[in-house]
């Protein structure tokens, strides 16, 4: 009988104690929070730069950042990138790893099947409830939409606030 409730006891403190499985508590998914920061629309000429500062969203741990465009998952359509810096940023040039124009966030998106390439899709920005130490106080950021080298893009970004486990 003791070796039986020897082997149940670390299972049940294991199953009990165990993040995001939903057995007892709120799942993973349950306990993930976002909420709207922005949404902006504009148009980047080719070879052309757009900006836009930013407040970030405080309520997360993150903002995500969302870009669309017309044409983004056609194989000849235009490739427009999106980076984030800090506001002090005046000249950007995406080769810039340091001082105020530094990139402050990571992109992802796609490969095109047709052509290889990586088409962005998001952008992002890590820095916990604002980090005035990075964003300032208020905290805010720039955001750059460099131009397709060709083409002109109209663009939609929307951004949000996460906070939660990644599930």
């Amino acid at each position: 009988m003791m070796r039986s409730l020897s082997v149940v006891l670390p299972v049940s403190l294991l199953i009990t104690t165990t993040p995001a499985c939903g057995l007892v508590g709120p799942s993973c998914l349950a306990r993930q929070h976002k909420g709207t920061v922005a949404t902006l629309t504009g148009e980047v000429a080719a070879g052309a730069i757009a900006v836009h500062r930013v407040a970030y969203g405080t309520d997360g741990s993150q903002n995500d950042v969302d870009i669309s465009w017309i044409g983004q998952s056609d194989a000849n359509g235009p490739r427009i990138k999106l980076y984030a810096t800090k506001v002090d940023c005046d000249r950007f040039a995406a080769d810039t790893y340091t001082g105020p124009c530094a990139i402050i966030g990571s992109a992802s998106g796609f490969t095109d099947p047709t052509t290889g390439r990586f088409v962005q899709s998001s952008l992002t920005l890590t820095h916990g409830r604002g980090n005035p130490e990075v964003l300032g106080s208020p905290p805010e950021y720039k955001l750059w939409v460099v131009g397709d080298s060709s083409k002109n893009a109209s663009y939609r970004i929307t951004i949000t606030w996460f906070y939660g486990p990644d599930c």
